[in-house]
């Protein structure tokens, strides 16, 4: 067998027609859906604006024709239309929120748009509370509503357009910008939304296209019956939170023969606490652009019975992805896929109920979860998991290929999978995975998909609104909520370019451990208190191999940089701290030209690890390595900054925590000249209240340099400042260049001090300034500390 063949996953599916059926099947719409159709008017209106270029003159923003369309809906006849039509160049209606009437069909004819109102007090719920980024969002009301209006329908072969890359009235922004505005700032948009259906059975959209939603373009919400057939969604995929149709605690759904290409998800089933959503198919559709089928993330309601067949995604981040969390999760069963291709997706399947780190009671749980002729024809990562050992999602799978996947791009945890009939060259496996195989099951093929793929509809026949997409962004986005663009870092530094990214975090705490192999990371919080935003997990030496393998930040790669942020190690909260095995890292470095600044770094035994790199026991010189920090805060009790590399600390404070007794450090030397050692400038030396007994450092190899500069000592710090290693054993303490220069406070001894310790002169204090000490660093990192 090649060693790099396709991987094909294949499981096993009951089976399933890929039409709408006259008879149900088991997990879809009940009803016996049709192809709709256009009822007859019962007014028409005509066009009076026109939109050269997609642009209305400032004149005509003014010119809303809400009040003449609302007007006809609401003398409208059930089971007749209000149609809009273009006449010659007059081609646009511009309209501020409307309300959809029982019965009544808004028609909207060939050539013809509808333009939301630029104006953000239209869709104010309160004054000035849309258009607006704040702490709170739903602040907007939206563009259209159907609420309580049972069959009603929007119809035609014209477009509705939401404008959301225009900018707002009276602003120098678009709904995309603040959108964009509330991801990097870790608040809340507040945007309209093309249409909301809510509580309005039998709501039927039908060869609609929708286009530049300022959020999501379709929300169905408690609805029994609901139709899309031959609908166009289409918006840019950088356009944040533009989801395409979002069912919502409904049930009796078809999504068919449609095309979504958006800025979120295509379709996300939800089910919150208004109830659940079930029997729904999604049937003869293409995706494009995207988060992908998507079930979650509220599931709380419980969702079952979905039937997904004869789907295309192409060029989407996800392609098939059940997400839910314990905050809001519930039990998903019985979803079936059947005949779906993906090209270009990045996670083609994605079934997972750790999408937030947030915590609650409310499991996440999946059960009976098929897919059948399932084939992502271009590599790609796929998470399969449950949420422990005694809530294992169920899944079979029938004929998965994922071409030129590694087994490296699985992660599975906690999964009991069904294999066969048709079984491919690869399972997956993990901790806790069982596999059972269908009994005669056989190797299968994969389901021809390019032919399927086809281009997304760009004739329109409606006039488009000139919106501006945002540029990529090229920062990663993590977000504990959900709400980024990954909820863990290790996810968002996976994603990372090999030659680095920017990663922006929100508050909130993310239990897992972070490694950086590639250089020129960055990864900062934009809120300054850097206890909101911790990364945090509680390996130790005992449980992890070894000291230099518990920590729960290792950067082993150059130019790293964090900023805004708490590494923290929490093993000696539930476990004692012994004298062997309970070392436990926050954080290990041995990459160069690292900058921490506004960092907390916690931990008790060997909270920093900063090392060279290379040293061998053949006498080959190590390389250096040099890290910078600024504003710190740093806890731990014993030999809590350690190592052999050149690191300065500016302006830090350095907390004790209790123990019998303390260390502040531990710096060590491979050889004599070893280019290394450790600085304090302008610091704090501060304690838990009782803590005494705290020792400045002692060397933990011979030849250890620690320099302390203008560093306030507080009274915890023991007269003597140094001592060595095992008094009585070893003798590294008459090696050493322990040195201090205007230290302050309580602490600081000079006339009692380790006769090893040399009190400086102002000019020889000179020689470790910053600049000086970490030489070689060019012009990038002096600005950046």
């Amino acid at each position: 067998m090649p060693a790099r063949s396709p991987i094909k996953l294949l499981f096993s599916l009951l089976l399933t027609c890929c039409g709408i059926c006259a008879t149900p099947l088991r997990g879809q719409d009940t009803r016996k859906v049709t192809e709709p159709h256009f009822p007859r008017s019962c007014v028409t209106l005509a066009a009076q604006l026109s939109a050269p270029g997609g642009v209305l003159s400032d004149d005509d923003e003014h010119k809303l024709d809400t009040e003449k369309i609302q007007s006809a809906i609401d003398h409208c006849k059930k089971g007749r239309a209000v149609k809009l039509r273009a006449v010659g160049e007059h081609s646009v209606f511009l309209s501020a929120p409307l309300y959809l009437k029982s019965g009544v069909t808004l028609l909207i004819g060939a050539n013809t748009a509808l333009f939301a109102s630029r104006n953000p007090r239209d869709y104010d719920i309160k004054p000035g509370s849309c258009g607006i980024v704040d702490e709170h969002g739903h602040g907007c009301r939206p563009f259209i509503l159907a609420d309580h209006a049972p069959d009603a329908a929007i119809m035609g072969d014209g477009a509705i357009d939401g404008r959301g890359g225009a900018k707002l009235l009276g602003q120098d922004v678009s709904w995309w910008d603040l959108a964009h505005t509330a991801k990097v700032t870790d608040k809340n948009q507040n945007c309209t939304r093309i249409l909301i259906v809510r509580e309005s059975d039998n709501f039927i959209l039908y060869r609609i296209t929708l286009r530049n939603s300022p959020n999501f373009h379709v929300s169905v919400e408690k609805s029994n019956g609901f139709t899309a057939w031959g609908v166009k969604i289409d918006t840019p995929r950088t356009a944040r939170n533009t989801d395409g149709i979002d069912p919502s605690s409904s049930t009796n759904v078809s999504i068919l023969y449609s095309y979504i290409r958006a800025g979120d998800d295509n379709v996300a089933i939800k089910a919150g606490k208004l109830g659940p959503s079930s029997h729904i198919t999604i049937a003869h559709d293409h995706f494009y652009s995207g988060h992908g089928m998507s079930i979650g993330s509220e599931t709380v309601g419980g969702v079952s019975a979905v039937h997904v067949s004869d789907l295309t995604i192409d060029g989407a981040d996800n392609g098939i992805r059940i997400k839910s969390d314990r905050s809001r999760g519930g039990l998903v069963e019985n979803v079936h896929y059947d005949n779906v291709c993906m090209r270009d997706v990045r996670n083609p399947i994605v079934l997972t109920p750790l999408y937030t780190t947030f915590s609650g009671d409310l499991l996440p749980v999946y059960h009976d979860i098929i897919l059948k002729n399932v084939h992502s024809t271009t590599a790609g990562s796929l998470t399969i998991a449950g949420l422990d050992n005694q809530h294992k999602l169920e899944v079979k799978f029938d004929n998965v290929f994922v071409d030129d996947a590694q087994s490296s791009d699985i992660r599975a945890s906690h999964v009991a999978i069904t294999v066969g009939p048709m079984l491919g060259n690869l399972v997956p496996s993990g901790d806790d995975v069982t596999v059972t195989q269908v009994p005669g099951s056989k190797l299968g093929s994969p389901v021809s998909c390019e032919s399927r793929f086809v281009d997304f509809p760009e004739k329109g026949t409606a006039p488009a609104s000139a919106s501006v997409a945002p540029p990529p962004d090229k920062t990663l986005y993590v977000a504990a909520d959900g709400t980024g663009d990954f909820y863990s870092v290790q996810r968002a530094v996976d994603a990372a370019p090999a030659d680095g990214a920017t990663i922006l975090v929100a508050p909130g705490v993310y239990r897992e451990v972070v490694s950086i192999t590639k250089p020129n990371i960055r990864i900062r919080s934009n809120h300054t208190d850097a206890s909101k935003t911790v990364i945090i997990f509680d390996k130790s030496a005992g449980t992890s191999g070894g000291t230099l393998h518990s920590a729960t930040v290792e950067i082993r790669a150059d130019n790293f940089f964090a900023e805004n942020l708490t590494f923290a190690n929490d093993w000696n909260t539930t476990h004692p701290q012994l004298p062997a095995g309970s070392q436990a890292l926050a954080v290990l470095v041995t990459g160069d030209k690292a900058v921490f600044r506004n960092v907390r770094l916690l931990g008790n035994q060997d909270t920093v690890y900063l090392g060279s790199r290379n040293c061998r026991p053949d006498g080959q010189p190590c390389i250096p390595t040099r890290q910078y920090f600024t504003h710190c805060y740093i806890a731990g009790n014993v030999d809590f900054i350690f190592g052999d590399s050149k690191a300065v600390f500016d302006y830090c404070e350095i907390h004790n925590t209790p123990h019998s007794e303390g260390f502040i450090t531990a710096q060590a030397k491979h050889y004599p000249d070893e280019d290394s050692g450790f600085v304090f400038n302008s610091c704090r030396l501060t304690a838990d209240p009782g803590v005494t007994g705290v020792w400045l450092g002692r060397p933990w190899r011979p030849y250890a340099k620690v320099i302390f500069l203008n560093t306030e000592m507080g009274d915890h710090i023991v007269p003597a400042g140094w001592r060595e290693w095992h008094p009585g054993e070893t003798h590294s303490i008459e090696t050493v260049y322990y040195a201090e220069f205007n230290s302050t406070g309580p602490g600081a001894h000079p006339g009692a001090r380790d006769p090893h310790t040399k009190l400086l002169t102002a000019a020889e204090a000179a020689q470790y300034e910053t600049k000086t000490f970490l030489n070689g660093w060019d012009r990038q990192e002096n600005d950046a500390h």
